[in-house]
């Protein structure tokens, strides 16, 4: 091995690296106008303020008859106000009106259909014009009727710059007269695959399908990024060079392969002829053998083409620095509580991520047995590909420990609510 590539052990502690990248990332503060029914999940870079109000009348809240409530004051089931039903608001009259219907002019409140009774002989007068009906309990200005404005003023704050818009919001923005809104770009995140006889279609003989660029691509879209998933790049220096070039327009690049310690491992030392590395190597099992740098000011991650150790990197580097550059929080997994079949060995000093399956415990646990049952936590097989298809949840066992022991209660990251 190179003996500049160092061993996981020997690699730069997670939180350090973690800390020397943050230091070149900042939120993106490019904007851009959108249609809101197309920027659900987008952070508004503005805020949204009513065009106009709303509702944007005196609004029936029930169902019954719009009145004047002067014309019933002092009403009682012994002495009831007696209330012409017409098509239009006089003295003493009142106006049928359902709820969510402008009140007719000169009506300031509505008396509901249980506060009154007909008089006459037709089996429904209430809805007759020309009819009467007596009104028992008086109400008072107000009474039944949401008023213009109530539930948002002209010129109200109906959203504030760094919201982010959610399912419900481009109702809101349309009932107040917003139908575009201005919102932080996406960070551009190009996404380099870099290895020998590696394909992006169907494989010819001694090829291989990329699929961790891929992978990587989930997570920066889930975490707010705009990806730009390139082609697989030869390990060659004259191509590899290039290849990096090209992506520094964007606010992230990330290669995915070339970090490990044999011939065709070159990605490093590409990037580090035209900028300068953070850490060559960090205190992760797998995924040691990632990368940290910048280059003309763009930060780079460099995580390892094998499966596993891309997930992982991805989940520790990659998707934390596009959250930051979205100016969201970080991507939390969904975790649960199980019990470890098998004892899980761990370096000092070195962070140790296995991929378990889960097997027992209620549905909400993510395994098949009775509610509220513990379910139980066994280490998964290392294959190429189909060991993340078959695990079902991630155990991490913290740098300041050697060892996870069979029986313990660990948490279980599941990353796939996140993604």
């Amino acid at each position: 091995m190179d003996e500049r590539r160092r061993s996981t052990a020997e690699g730069v502690g997670l939180a350090a690296a973690r800390e020397r990248l943050a230091d070149h990332l900042a939120p993106v503060d490019r904007t851009e106008t959108l249609p809101v029914s197309t920027a659900v999940g987008r952070t508004l870079a503005a805020p949204v303020a009513a065009r106009r109000p709303v509702p944007g009348f005196d609004q029936a809240v029930r169902d019954g008859f719009a009145v004047r409530a002067a014309d019933t004051e002092g009403a009682t089931e012994r002495d009831p106000a007696a209330l012409a039903v017409g098509s239009e608001l006089d003295a003493d009259t009142a106006v049928r009106v359902d709820a969510g219907r402008p009140l007719p002019e000169g009506a300031d409140a509505v008396v509901g259909h249980e506060a009154v009774a007909t008089v006459g002989t037709e089996p429904d007068l209430k809805t007759v014009d020309g009819g009467e009906l007596t009104v028992t309990d008086p109400v008072e200005p107000g009474d039944g009727v949401r008023s213009t404005g109530a539930d948002v003023a002209v010129d109200e704050e109906v959203l504030a710059a760094g919201d982010r818009i959610g399912p419900s919001d481009p109702g809101l923005c349309t009932a107040v007269g917003r139908t575009r809104v201005e919102v932080r770009q996406r960070p551009a995140v190009g996404i380099v695959p870099v290895g020998g006889a590696l394909v992006g279609g169907d494989p010819g003989e001694g090829e291989v399908v990329e699929t961790d660029g891929t992978t990587v691509a989930e997570f920066v879209e889930a975490t707010g990024g705009k990806v730009v998933l390139r082609d697989p790049v030869e390990p060659d220096p004259y191509a590899l060079r290039p290849a990096v070039e090209r992506d520094l327009t964007k606010d992230l690049l990330v290669t995915v392969g070339g970090t490990g310690g044999g011939e065709s491992d070159r990605i490093v030392d590409a990037i580090a002829e035209l900028g300068d590395v953070l850490a060559d190597g960090v205190a992760l099992d797998p995924a040691g053998t990632t990368t940290l740098s910048v280059v003309r000011e763009r930060p780079v991650v460099s995580i390892p083409g094998d499966p596993v150790a891309a997930f992982v990197a991805t989940t520790r580097f990659v998707a934390p620095a596009v959250a930051r550059l979205a100016d969201r929080e970080p991507p939390e997994p969904r975790t649960v509580g199980a019990e470890l079949a098998d004892s899980i060995e761990s370096d000092r000093g070195v962070e140790s991520v296995v991929p378990v399956e889960l097997d027992g415990g209620g549905e909400d646990d993510g395994g098949s047995g009775g509610e509220g049952a513990t379910p139980i936590a066994s280490p998964v097989a290392d294959e190429p590909l189909s060991t993340l298809a078959r695990a079902d949840g991630w155990v991490a066992v913290a740098a300041d420990r050697e060892r996870a022991a069979a029986g313990e209660t660990v948490s279980v990251e599941r990353w796939e609510a996140t993604v």
